[in-house]
């Protein structure tokens, strides 16, 4: 029978220093370590009414991967005038695509286990697009504004526009880098070009989606959704990586 030698004490504790050390080095090596920023927490957001909101940036983006802040929206037709538009409850009645939207991104809002989700793809995926501002868009990508207060205003009679500080921008849609011209021009304004049901195409005014019984003539509103996370670049692989998100509003459209 073949015999087999105890392992001496002192080879026992060269063995566990071994895997004591390997441990480490892998931890060390950040495995598990992923860049992650931090997202504005809904908390952060008040919603006014349906033409207001003020977004309060955090303060703690320095150190982190942070490139800038980006802003995802979509059109929605709707046959339904609300005086509010802070309450999900009511998403539904303005359009039911408005509806099953939000839901699809409602899990990620301040959620503590999505990490380094693509909001790109899940917002672009569901037709939502990237909101340009004039002059330029370079505020988003400025640490000035962290800790500061974005003012967005849909107010009656005035092109929408954005508040940051002193400065103030105006809201532009988006034409997808020249993919689609949209009708009648890139104001955030209601108006019969916008949601004339044979413009809503993919070459035209391909931020908008219509609402099923709504007829061209009738009485027709438009509210603008948009959603605020914050970029960065994952230095390792060189890929953008995003916070979660948080709603700014359901904006109605001024006329």
């Amino acid at each position: 029978m073949k015999k087999y030698r105890r392992m001496s004490k002192y080879k026992f504790v060269v063995f566990v220093w071994f895997v004591v050390k390997f441990a480490v080095f892998f931890t060390a090596c950040g495995i598990e370590d992923f860049p992650v920023l931090p997202p504005i927490p809904q908390s952060n957001v008040t919603m006014e009414l349906n033409n207001r909101a003020t977004v309060r940036i955090p303060n703690d983006y320095t150190g982190t991967p942070f490139t800038n802040f980006a802003i995802f929206y979509r059109i929605y037709v709707s046959d339904m005038p609300q005086s509010s538009t802070s309450s999900e409850s009511i998403f539904l009645t303005i359009n039911p695509t408005l509806d099953a939207d939000y839901k699809a991104f409602k899990s990620y809002i301040d959620s503590t286990t999505a990490i380094n989700v693509d909001m790109d793809r899940l917002f672009q995926n569901r037709g939502y697009k990237y909101l340009d501002l004039q002059p330029n868009d370079n505020i988003l990508s400025s640490s000035s504004v962290f800790g500061t207060n974005l003012v967005f205003d849909f107010s009656s009679y005035r092109d929408p526009t954005m508040r940051a500080g002193s400065s103030e921008y105006t809201l532009w849609r988006s034409d997808g880098g020249g993919l689609f011209s949209p009708r009648p021009d890139r104001l955030f304004r209601n108006r019969e070009e916008l949601y004339r049901s044979e413009n809503i195409d993919p070459t035209i005014n391909a931020d908008v989606v219509g609402k099923t019984g709504v007829a061209d003539g009738s009485r027709i509103y438009t509210y603008a959704a948009m959603f605020i996370v914050a970029v960065g670049v994952n230095t390792a692989s060189y890929s953008n990586i995003y916070s979660t998100p948080a709603l700014i509003h359901v904006f109605q459209l001024p006329d």
